[in-house]
């Protein structure tokens, strides 16, 4: 089996955070937010060769799905400044998910 994975996958903020964003949403749509057109392209891959696609369906500026929990870069500077429970909520919520399904198909 293939699995193919496309962590940055779309500028998505949950409802919970977006006041930390407000106002941000050029940088939301930029590549600092989501690699653009990194899904639909993830997407032609997986087709093309029959494999499991799983991505993020939050913004990198959120949390980092591409990086280790203990990167530096995990998190934006604005959410680096929420205590470490709500970025440990953040983790658990976004980051975890993804990494236990890939490990799960791999």
């Amino acid at each position: 089996m293939i699995v193919v994975t496309c962590e940055h996958a779309c500028p998505a903020i949950p409802r919970r955070y977006e006041s930390l964003f407000r106002g941000r949403s050029a940088l939301l749509t930029s590549h600092r937010g989501y690699d653009i057109g990194a899904l639909p392209l993830a997407r032609r891959i997986a087709k093309r060769f029959d494999a499991r696609l799983l991505s993020g369906r939050v913004s990198r500026l959120l949390v980092d799905l591409n990086r280790s929990p203990s990167h530096p870069g995990l998190h934006d500077a604005t959410v680096r400044a929420l205590p470490d429970d709500e970025r440990a909520t953040i983790v658990s919520r976004y980051y975890v998910p993804l990494r236990e399904a890939t490990s799960r198909l791999v």
